[in-house]
């Protein structure tokens, strides 16, 4: 049994829209706050300038997000996107929120 669900090896859909979830680490339930959460929306809305993946609707649950999202034909990878997007997303919750302990 896999941790994951298995990835397509290739898609042949120009721009495809993704529908992502990613989880807190060790399932924290730390999301479920507006100051939170506005940071996670602020992180989204400025994807796009950032790293050229526009973000659509999105979930955000106590210990999880899922959000729709698409790259622009000069962005990086989907694995790098949520990478960066992972990295400034608790960087700015610790910073700002005071946040100990992994995101």
């Amino acid at each position: 049994m896999h941790k994951h669900l298995r990835r397509l090896e290739r898609v042949w859909i120009d721009r495809p829209i993704y529908f992502m979830t990613t989880c807190t680490f060790r399932r924290r339930a730390i999301l479920a706050t507006n100051d939170v959460a506005d940071i996670l929306i602020d992180e989204w809305r400025n994807a796009h300038d950032r790293h050229a993946w526009a973000i659509g609707r999105y979930v955000i649950m106590p210990d999880h997000a899922h959000f729709f999202c698409r790259a622009e034909l000069d962005a990086k990878s989907l694995p790098i996107f949520m990478q960066k997007w992972k990295q400034w997303s608790s960087k700015r919750m610790t910073r700002e929120l005071k946040l100990a302990g992994g995101i």
